[in-house]
């Protein structure tokens, strides 16, 4: 009986023993981050301007860290997930620099993790409004010793001057604009209003005054540049 009962405990512990060989204990999957605004140079792996927060499949937040806060590597449960990587001036950016605002960044990827798995995610995070900048002629603030240049778009409006950007949500698909100025001898004078349309998001579009060349332009004329296209128009000063 003692024998059979030492053959059956050898047999037990023989049976666990194969079974820890077949079934190695398995590691948790780990997300490997390099994260930077788009355009925006950067020699860390990961950007302080932005945050992130993990989804799981159901599109509840696993795990978030804020900006300043990201480690390079976040251990994860095997499953689908969506990385939301993002700005943390989300409903705040239009009201930052004195009401001018702010770029703003937003971006998704998707994620299997698997086990003992390690994924990489290097994202450039798109940024989702646009900007427009003022720069005029040289010697133009001599001439003119008060400018402005009115920007609307939607229901945002702002003016700003020489040199100053002013941010807007793409959505509205375009902006007004009206430069007004001051000379020296206390005159007022302005443009007539243009919209300008099909802005993209990510876009810097500088409104380049310069003094016209065209004897019917009235004294200048406007370039209007980004990083695709540009467009000229002849803008009388009245």
């Amino acid at each position: 009986m003692k024998k059979l009962l030492y053959i059956l405990l050898l047999v037990i512990v023989c049976g666990s023993c194969q079974n820890e060989v077949e079934h190695p204990q398995l590691e948790s999957p780990v997300l490997d981050l390099g994260i930077s605004r788009a355009g925006v140079s950067s020699g860390q792996s990961i950007d302080d301007d932005l945050a992130i927060k993990i989804l799981d499949a159901n599109g509840d937040v696993y795990i978030q860290y804020s900006a300043g806060r990201v480690p390079k590597k976040i251990v994860l449960s095997p499953g689908t997930f969506t990385a939301v990587v993002y700005t943390e001036n989300q409903t705040t950016w239009m009201h930052e620099n004195n009401g001018l605002g702010a770029p703003c960044y937003y971006g998704t990827a998707q994620l299997e993790m698997g086990f003992d798995q390690v994924v990489y995610l290097n994202m450039q995070v798109p940024m989702t409004n646009y900007a427009v900048t003022l720069t005029l002629p040289e010697l133009f603030e001599k001439l003119f010793y008060t400018h402005s240049l009115s920007l609307i778009s939607g229901s945002r409006s702002v003016n700003i001057q020489n040199g100053q950007k002013a941010y807007f949500s793409a959505e509205n698909g375009s902006f007004t604009y009206k430069l007004s100025a001051t000379n020296t001898d206390n005159k007022t004078s302005h443009t007539s209003a243009i919209t300008y349309k099909n802005v993209e998001s990510g876009k810097l579009y500088n409104l380049n005054y310069y003094y016209g060349t065209d004897a019917n332009s009235g004294g200048l004329d406007i370039e209007i540049t980004d990083d695709m296209e540009t467009e000229d128009t002849d803008v009388p000063l009245l």
